[in-house]
C-alpha cells in the first residue's frame, strides 16, 4: 500500500470542499441572480449543457431537474459531440452553458463560440473568472475559485436551473426544498468528511484485489456512477471499469454474473431504488464480490436530488484509498495533460 501525505494529493479535495460550498453560496448567488434575470428577459426556453469528464457528468445531473420539473427543453453534450452532432436548433431564446474547471477545454469553448453565431445566449462556468478562453469566449461567466469541482459544478447548475424554473414557471415545493437543502448542505458535508473515511477506506482496501469493477445505478445516480465507475476509477487508480444501468441489467450483463466478477452498487433514494435493488439481489445471490454505497447508510434526510451530492463523500474516499492500495499515486498520469499527443 502506497504511503504518501493524503493531504498533498490534488484529487482528494474533501480538507477543502465545505469552505468552497459556503463560499460559493456566500459570493455567487447574486451573479447567478443576475443571470436568471437576463435568462428570463431573453425568454430562454431551451438549455444546451457542454462540458467533459466529471463536468459533463455533474451537467447531466442537473438536466435531471429541467426534465422531471419544469416544462422547459434541455440536454447535455460532451463537447465534439455538440461539434460534430449540433442540435437544429439554437437560437435567441437558446441558453448554452459551457463547463470546464480549467476553461482551456478547447471542444468546450469552440462550442460556445458556435452558439455564439447562432444568436444564443451563453455562459461560461470554470475555476478562474477571467483570463481563460471560456470565459473569454462567453458572453456571461462565472468564477467559482475551489478545487471541489464536483460540488462546485451541481451547486451552480442546480442554482441557475431552479431558479430559473421557478422564476418563469413559479414556485414549485420539490425545488423550494432542493433549494433549502442546498444551503443546509454544508454542515452535512461536514459530518459526512469526518465520518466516512474509516469505512470508506476498507472497501478501497477490500477492492483492490480486482484488476476490474462493475459499477452498477440507475436514475439521477447514473451520471454519478459514470464519473467515479469510469472517469475517476480509469484516471486516478488505473483500475479496468464499467458502468451499467440497472434498468437495462437483465439485458446482457445479468449473463456475466458468477462467483468472482466484482460490483460496486449505488442506492440513492429516488423512484429508481427498487430497480437498482432487484439487480443487487440477483448479484448477491451469485458473487460475494459485492460493495453497495446505499444513501441510507449515511445518516442523512436528503430529497433524491440531493443524494449524488453527499454520497460522493464516501465514494471520494473509497477511490482515494482503491488507488493507493494499488501502490498506485491519484495524481500520477501516463498520457492526460498533454503528457502524450492525442
Amino acid at each position: 500500500m502506497l504511503s504518501i501525505d493524503k493531504n498533498s494529493v490534488d484529487f482528494l479535495i474533501t480538507d477543502t470542499m465545505v469552505d468552497e460550498v459556503k463560499f460559493l453560496l456566500n459570493e455567487k448567488v447574486s451573479e447567478i441572480d443576475h443571470i436568471v434575470q437576463e435568462m428570463k428577459s431573453r425568454e430562454i426556453n431551451r438549455v444546451y449543457f457542454v462540458a467533459c469528464g466529471s463536468p459533463l457528468c455533474a451537467c447531466q445531473t442537473a438536466q435531471i431537474l429541467f426534465d422531471r420539473y419544469s416544462k422547459i427543453i434541455s440536454k447535455s453534450y460532451s463537447g465534439y459531440d455538440f461539434l460534430d452532432q449540433t442540435p437544429y436548433t439554437i437560437d435567441k431564446h437558446t441558453l448554452v452553458i459551457g463547463v470546464s474547471d480549467s476553461g482551456t477545454t478547447e471542444e468546450v469553448y469552440q462550442s460556445i463560440d458556435l452558439a455564439r453565431q447562432k444568436g444564443a445566449m451563453t455562459l461560461g462556468i470554470s475555476k478562474d473568472g477571467k483570463g481563460v478562453p471560456l470565459i473569454d469566449h462567453s458572453e456571461y461567466a462565472i468564477g467559482y475559485q475551489g478545487h471541489a469541482i464536483w460540488q462546485m459544478h451541481l451547486y451552480l447548475t442546480y442554482l441557475i436551473t431552479c431558479k430559473y424554473i421557478q422564476k418563469v414557471e413559479g414556485e414549485k415545493k420539490e425545488l423550494t426544498e432542493i433549494l433549502k437543502q442546498l444551503h443546509e448542505l454544508p454542515d452535512i458535508l461536514k459530518k459526512l468528511v469526518q465520518n466516512q473515511e474509516e469505512h470508506a477506506k476498507e472497501l478501497g482496501i477490500k477492492a483492490s484485489k480486482h484488476a476490474f469493477l462493475y459499477t452498477v445505478s440507475a436514475g439521477n445516480l447514473l451520471p454519478l456512477s459514470y464519473k467515479e465507475g469510469i472517469i475517476t476509477m480509469l484516471e486516478f487508480t488505473r483500475t479496468h471499469g464499467c458502468q451499467l444501468n440497472a434498468a437495462e441489467f437483465r439485458h446482457g450483463p445479468l449473463e456475466m454474473v458468477e462467483e468472482g466478477v466484482p460490483y460496486v452498487f449505488l442506492l440513492g433514494n429516488d423512484e429508481s431504488r427498487h430497480t437498482v435493488e432487484r439487480a443487487l439481489n440477483f448479484v448477491k445471490r451469485f458473487t460475494k464480490d459485492v460493495i453497495v454505497f446505499d444513501v441510507n447508510d449515511l445518516g442523512v434526510d436528503v430529497h433524491p436530488m440531493i443524494t449524488p451530492l453527499v454520497l460522493f463523500v464516501p465514494l471520494e474516499y473509497f477511490y482515494y484509498y482503491l488507488s493507493i492500495a494499488k501502490d498506485h499515486h491519484p495524481d500520477d498520469r501516463r498520457y492526460y495533460g498533454g503528457k502524450v499527443k492525442y
